[in-house]
């Protein structure tokens, strides 16, 4: 019986239009991205995102194909492929952003001997798009160049969140609800009230609130007749955080970011979107 239940199912799934397909494409890679370096056999892919085995085979091996997914032979695992992430680096850079906010990066890492981050927008996440190591490296909640967070986690999140649209942040809110509280216990409730502050101050900070020992400064980047288009944000262990260091900090962030923002011409980027 749970043969053909399955039979019938595949049969389904081989009339699934295109964005069906696409969609359970997208699915797989999603589960991938939040695997990590640990990966998933092909039997938790097709459990994870509700597929019979041959319909996920299918999906997998067409990803596997174009690079972007491959297994590794000896544990049998599938991972996201390189091919993802030359794509991800053609996306980040894709209008100049990452191009012209990197020398930033470099200037405040060596200034400052912490890890500075570029970040940006993402739907309903926020998504680390550059990032340099200072002579003190830490770790972060968005790992290296590509991964992302719920929006409204950490500084560098809510520097982004605080200034967009009110009833989008708030819709934003409500959607990343269920995931704060994986995040040491943060709600919607008190993201929500730290985003005043963050607009009056045009600054968000955490001093160990998310990760105990570890503290963030993020500046939004707000280019003149834009919404906001991400934040540059110095990650460093609480300890080298000491309370005259912290105006210092803030000023130099916002130093770079008037710089950035002068240097992103709105018309510039619309015309490259059209091409």
């Amino acid at each position: 019986m749970l043969q053909r239940q399955g039979l019938i199912k595949d049969k389904a799934t081989e009339k699934a239009t295109g964005t069906q397909l696409l969609d359970r494409a997208v699915a797989i890679l999603s589960y991938l991205g939040s695997a990590g370096e640990q990966g998933a056999k092909s039997a938790e892919l097709a459990e994870a995102v509700d597929l019979t085995q041959p319909t996920a085979h299918r999906i997998i091996a067409a990803l596997e194909r174009h690079g972007l997914i491959e297994r590794e032979e000896a544990t049998r695992r599938y991972r996201l492929g390189l091919s993802l992430f030359v794509l991800g680096a053609q996306a980040a850079d894709g209008t100049g952003f990452r191009r012209i906010c990197h020398p930033a990066l470099l200037r405040l890492a060596a200034e400052t001997g912490d890890t500075v981050f570029l970040m940006a927008r993402s739907g309903f996440n926020t998504v680390c798009v550059d990032r340099q190591e200072g002579s003190y490296m830490i770790d972060s909640l968005t790992g290296q160049v590509g991964g992302q967070i719920p929006l409204g986690v950490g500084p560098a999140s809510q520097a982004i969140l605080a200034f967009l649209p009110p009833e989008e942040a708030e819709i934003i809110l409500e959607t990343n609800a269920p995931q704060y509280d994986n995040f040491n216990g943060l709600s919607n409730s008190e993201i929500a009230n730290r985003l005043p502050e963050i607009r009056d101050q045009g600054y968000a900070f955490d001093h160990g609130r998310l990760v105990e020992g570890i503290s963030a400064i993020a500046v939004p980047i707000l280019p003149h007749g834009r919404d906001v288009v991400g934040s540059l944000a110095i990650n460093m262990t609480s300890a080298r955080l000491q309370p005259e260091r912290l105006p210092q900090l803030i000023d130099l962030l916002q130093r770079e970011v008037k710089a950035i923002e002068e240097s992103i011409n709105p018309l510039d980027l619309a015309i490259k979107r059209r091409r």
